[in-house]
């Protein structure tokens, strides 16, 4: 496996962010580390996942424009055909072996591995169920 050095681009999961939104260790300075030294994504359910709490706070505008801001410096992935794929042959996996991970870790893992990309994540149980996704953690 090559050393975390080697790691030119990855995705980062929900959790890492909001870390680094609200300023909170280690997500903060994870994410604003891998940011100076490569191509950091996002995906369209983190995406969704950043808007929907920023709708639910009682802050709602100033945290709506702070997720905007945010997913406007970064490219997001979308949940794709291929993607689909991979989380559907996950998804049967886990599910005949009475595994389960949240749906939205299912999406996200598959997204990742699609277009063949770490996550970086400080939830490693719930991704390391799923068989192939490398996971790096703050």
């Amino acid at each position: 496996m090559e050393g975390v050095e080697a790691v030119k681009s990855l995705c980062v999961d929900t959790d890492v962010v909001v870390d680094y939104l609200r300023g909170r260790e280690p997500g903060r300075s994870a994410f604003a580390a891998w940011r100076a030294r490569a191509e950091v994504f996002v995906t369209n359910i983190t995406a969704f996942e950043l808007l929907l709490g920023a709708n639910l706070s009682s802050r709602r505008e100033e945290r709506t424009v702070e997720v905007e801001s945010l997913l406007d410096q970064h490219n997001t992935l979308p949940f794709t055909r291929e993607s689909a794929r991979e989380a559907a042959e996950k998804g049967a996996e886990l599910r005949v072996k009475g595994a389960t991970v949240e749906i939205r870790d299912l999406l996200n893992t598959s997204i990742c591995l699609s277009k063949g990309i770490p996550i970086l994540t400080k939830n490693k149980a719930h991704y390391e169920r799923i068989r192939g996704i490398r996971v790096l953690t703050p």
